[in-house]
């Protein structure tokens, strides 16, 4: 293995192309699929699926991927050790989440804290499996989801086949996210039933399995049901029309809406937030400053009925 097939090996992940990573290192597509082939040879594996919609990293090729990061960051730092004054002091954070507010004001806080640096932020929101998936690729040194009651024993055993590790923050009453104006704003408790008959927003479109849903409701018994991929999209729809969406309660200043206001769910169920890293990652001294921003940002968001 040669340090240019392992820049290759990671420039195919960051552009998930062939062509566009032989355009970002200015060498040629051919030249590129040369090396990954030579690779494949050498360790007797195969490392891309090659489709028509492009390529994908098959399970040993991810795993080549982790190991082949971990070797490029060492030779940037063995490089940047021996020539200090010609390499650039960049400091690298990526984090995967949950669609959390509290989650951007703690990057938002990061990106103070980093004030007099030389950064690159790398902030990936989406689903439960988005998240799972960065993290277990090393998309991401860092995930920040939320397990539930009915879902905590399948993730429990899910995490240990990854051989990822989660790490509670919090445990929080699940709550319903309305407007001001909404027929049910002035009650102290809401149920299930109360809300039949208004639209259920949520961001669980694209997940197969129950199991990765964000909210512990089956979706099946819901009359009115709106699939959204963005918080930018779900803090309009709440503030401006008697939608609702379940989650934690948090309400973040200054980057929700103000016209929206969380109200105790009638159930027995909790959400838990945490973290999820890989067990063979150990944490930069950034991430745990990171971490630190996060637990003070919840801390603040959460709801007093919890």
């Amino acid at each position: 293995m040669t340090f240019q097939q392992i820049r290759y090996i990671v420039e195919i992940a960051k552009h998930n192309s062939i062509s566009k990573a032989a355009s970002a290192l200015y060498v040629t597509q051919p030249s590129i699929s040369k090396a990954v082939r030579e690779l494949e040879t050498d360790l007797g594996i195969t490392i891309l699926d090659r489709t028509n919609k492009g390529v994908l990293f098959t399970k040993e090729g991810t795993e080549l991927l982790f190991y082949a990061r971990m070797l490029l960051e060492q030779m940037e730092s063995v490089v940047y050790h021996f020539n200090k004054e010609k390499t650039m002091d960049l400091t690298k954070v990526s984090i995967s989440s949950q669609h959390y507010g509290f989650v951007i004001e703690a990057v938002a806080n990061l990106m103070d804290y980093f004030a007099e640096r030389k950064y690159e932020l790398t902030i990936r929101e989406g689903k439960t499996t988005d998240v799972i998936d960065d993290v277990y690729a090393s998309r991401s040194v860092l995930g920040i989801l939320s397990l539930t009651n009915l879902n905590k024993s399948f993730f429990e055993r899910y995490f240990i086949s990854k051989s990822l590790m989660f790490t509670p923050l919090a445990s929080l009453r699940q709550h319903v996210f309305l407007r001001r104006e909404h027929p049910l704003a002035h009650l102290t408790c809401i149920t299930l039933e109360q809300l039949r008959d208004y639209p259920y927003l949520t961001y669980q479109q694209d997940d197969v399995l129950l199991h990765f849903a964000e909210e512990a409701i089956n979706v099946d018994n819901i009359r009115k049901l709106v699939y959204l991929k963005d918080r930018g999209t779900m803090n309009n729809l709440l503030s401006n029309t008697d939608g609702y969406n379940l989650g934690t309660g948090c309400i973040v200043n200054n980057y929700m809406n103000p016209n929206i206001i969380s109200i105790p769910l009638e159930s027995n169920s909790l959400i838990q937030v945490g973290l999820v890293k890989r067990n063979d990652v150990f944490l930069s001294e950034e991430i745990l400053v990171y971490i630190d921003f996060l637990k003070v940002a919840l801390e603040k968001s959460m709801p007093k009925s919890v």
